[in-house]
């Protein structure tokens, strides 16, 4: 096994504690930005809990822009069975299903989104989120970074 000298042993513990600390709650791309960003294997990072009790909802940004007059966030929402979740939102929002199935409800119409399906949820709506397994989404928003 090769030795390393304990300062580039030490930048690269640091390196990693940094990039997986930053991806836990998301990066801001800074405003005038022009370079490509790429975040691998992301469905691989954990999805914190929505808290909201008896909902098994949990939700992770991963990437929002660093504008201040068009924010956007982008992130992983996950839905177990159980209790449905209500939210309503105070920004435009879309998903796209990536695994498993989600039901949507705006108290209207009740619809079941399924891996590429893409919903749109207009600020102010109110959704009700359920499943009777689980589901995966991709979500992006019109906020700041939670």
């Amino acid at each position: 096994m090769k030795k390393l000298p304990l300062t580039v042993l030490l930048a690269s513990i640091g390196a990693s504690i940094y990039s997986v600390a930053t991806l836990a709650h998301g990066i801001a791309v800074p405003e005038g930005s022009k370079n490509l960003t790429i975040f691998k294997n992301v469905q691989k990072n954990p999805i914190a809990s929505m808290n909201v009790p008896g909902v098994n909802a949990y939700f992770e940004d991963v990437v929002g822009s660093g504008s201040k007059n068009a924010p956007m966030a982008c992130g992983l929402f996950k839905i177990e069975k159980g209790k449905p979740l209500v939210y309503t939102y105070d920004y435009d929002d879309a998903k796209i299903i990536l695994d498993g199935h989600i039901y949507f409800s705006d108290g209207t119409q009740k619809v079941k989104g399924q891996p590429g399906d893409v919903l749109f949820f207009p600020k102010g709506s109110t959704i009700t989120f359920s499943t009777d397994k689980s589901g995966v989404a991709w979500a992006c928003g019109q906020r700041k970074l939670f």
